[in-house]
């Protein structure tokens, strides 16, 4: 698979996944607050998609940089939620997480290389003299 169709695959699994966490926060459209209060509840609930989002946008020319992000997240909220010590909890959010960083990290390594110029093609020959 060429490196330009492969490395759409973990951004767009990032997106939906960003997407999959969207839906949590509308449940602070259910109650009787007032609208700011519930736009601002939204706002915080949205957090972890705004920071997915912003790792999407760092990865889109740095895909190394995208995975390693991701790995760092997957384990903070395995220390910090103890996701590690419930199967399904970890299967179902740190699994994909896992997948994308992996997907992420061989999107670089199969990356074609950039060509060095030469530093012999780029130097003029000298004028010969008559």
């Amino acid at each position: 698979m060429k490196f330009y169709r492969f490395i759409w695959i973990p951004r767009i699994l990032l997106l939906i996944f960003a997407l999959f966490l969207t839906i949590f926060s509308w449940d602070v459209f259910e109650g009787n607050e007032p609208i700011l209060q519930k736009l601002l509840a939204l706002l915080i609930h949205n957090i972890p998609t705004y920071v997915f989002l912003l790792v999407l946008w760092l990865s889109w020319k740095h895909p190394f940089w995208g995975g390693y992000i991701i790995l760092a997240i997957v384990i903070l909220f395995n220390a910090f939620f103890l996701y590690f010590q419930h199967l399904t909890w970890f299967l179902f959010i740190c699994g994909p997480l896992i997948l994308v960083s992996i997907l992420f990290f061989l999107a670089h390594f199969i990356r074609p290389k950039e060509k060095q110029p030469d530093e012999h093609e780029n130097q003029t020959e000298p004028a010969q003299e008559r």
